[in-house]
């Protein structure tokens, strides 16, 4: 029951079973009403007939001769007809023979429209009408028998079953093969997920239905993110191997050249190979310390600021725990989840890392939501970091900018992170900025990104 086109096929074959057999139980009540209705608008007229043929002798009343149809003189005929006077039986047709129609009780005016048994079990139309005749109080009953109606309604009725049946079956079938129609549309989705797979692709194509559109866009998007990712741990482990291959080949040459005999080369050299070592651990802690900032999560989760920050900045306090750093938040409590989670966590953890290593004891962080009430335009995020460390002069800080699109792994300091700060900023289609804080008189970065 996980396949969508057999659950598709199950709730419009209910709906259909559901809408023929309403349509039987109207058609039914429609085909008894029209039938009523005819059948008594035609009775209502024989009892106008009635009326005109009675005469009205003091207390008595009789019918003219030669003026009722033979049908009701004939016995048993189906067409029978009872007159009342003051509520008591005085005339029956000949049709009756030894029976009655049972008469209501009617005041002038009223009119009662039933179906009731009659003579040899035949289903009877019967209208009761009553008049004030010559100040009396005439009641007229007149019925006609329904068994020829009936029949014909059964046939109708049994033609109409096998009708609907044969035509709730074809559209079934029909139903069956429009859908089988319309999955094949996805086949091509499949496809490009095994050319995907394969390395023949490295996005799905968005020529498929619009239902499904948004799903393609959104793992197209993913695809995106994860190829991003895989090409900064590439340039992360490649600025890493660099960087730790010179110290690692002057640690070997130190090493090699090292005497069992205590002299004053063979002490220059180890002094030097502990340097090398501790450039080591240092770059591997550097990258321990990016690895705490990105956090655990999966690549498909969003960002929430006002529940992630509080968070970061308690990691990035217990790194800098030797210094006594203050850091402020600013962050727009209605703004909703935005981008993704190990990208956010890596950019702003980033700058925070580099503003704690350049601050003297203040750092602030902003982040706020700008609303476009526009399809065409997307929100944006506006991220802004700044220090109270030293100021930078405006030479500096266009080197600094330009190191950004650079980064230089092996020096410590504000190029620290700011490659894959930009490279983040450069997927969220964003824009980066490098200032002096007018605040605080340190750096000042302004980040703004388009909210995927």
């Amino acid at each position: 029951m996980n396949s969508l086109e057999h659950r598709l096929q199950i709730g419009l074959s209910t709906s259909l079973l559901l809408l023929f057999i309403l349509l039987w139980f109207v058609g039914q009540q429609s085909m008894d009403d029209l039938t009523h209705e005819f059948v008594g608008s035609r009775l209502d007229h024989d009892i106008e007939s009635l009326l005109t043929a009675l005469e009205v002798n003091s207390e008595t009343i009789s019918l003219k001769k030669g003026k009722m149809p033979t049908v009701y003189q004939q016995p048993f005929s189906g067409h029978y007809f009872v007159i009342a006077v003051n509520n008591i039986t005085t005339l029956h047709s000949r049709s009756l023979w030894d029976h009655s129609l049972a008469m209501p009780k009617l005041n002038p005016g009223e009119r009662i429209l039933n179906i009731t048994d009659g003579p040899r079990n035949q289903k009877l139309l019967q209208i009761s009408m009553a008049f004030n005749k010559e100040g009396l109080n005439i009641s007229i009953a007149l019925a006609e028998d329904l068994s020829a109606i009936n029949i014909q309604k059964i046939k109708f009725k049994k033609y109409f079953l096998i009708l609907s049946s044969i035509g709730l079956i074809l559209l079934l079938v029909l139903q069956s093969v429009i859908l089988r129609l319309s999955f094949k549309r996805l086949e091509p989705v499949l496809s490009d997920i095994k050319h995907l797979e394969e390395g023949e692709l490295v996005k799905l194509s968005e020529n498929v239905p619009s239902e499904v559109l948004p799903l393609v866009r959104e793992v197209n998007h993913l695809l995106i993110l994860l190829e991003k990712r895989l090409e900064r741990s590439r340039n992360a482990l490649g600025n890493l191997s660099h960087a730790l291959k010179s110290p690692l080949n002057l640690l070997f040459q130190y090493l090699y050249g090292y005497s069992d005999k205590p002299d004053e080369k063979s002490h220059s050299n180890l002094i030097k190979a502990k340097k090398q070592v501790e450039r080591i651990n240092q770059l591997i802690n550097r990258e321990l310390k990016r690895a705490r900032l990105a956090g655990k999560g999966g690549s498909t989760q969003r960002f929430n600021a006002v529940q992630e920050v509080p968070e970061l900045i308690g990691v990035v306090k217990k790194i800098y725990s030797h210094r006594e750093l203050i850091i402020n938040t600013q962050i727009d409590k209605t703004m909703t989840t935005f981008g993704d989670r190990e990208d956010m966590l890596e950019l702003i953890g980033n700058l925070l890392d580099n503003a704690c290593k350049w601050a003297n004891h203040t750092i602030n962080l902003i982040i706020s939501r700008e609303i476009n009430n526009s399809d065409i335009v997307p929100d944006k995020i506006n991220i802004i970091i700044e220090d109270d460390g030293q100021s930078i002069k405006k030479e500096q800080l266009a080197s600094l900018i330009h190191r950004g699109s650079r980064l230089d792994e092996s020096v410590d300091g504000h190029g620290l992170g700011l490659s894959i700060i930009n490279d983040i900023v450069k997927l969220y289609a964003g824009t980066i900025d490098f200032k002096d804080s007018s605040s605080l008189g340190g750096l000042q970065v302004n980040i703004t990104i388009d909210i995927k």
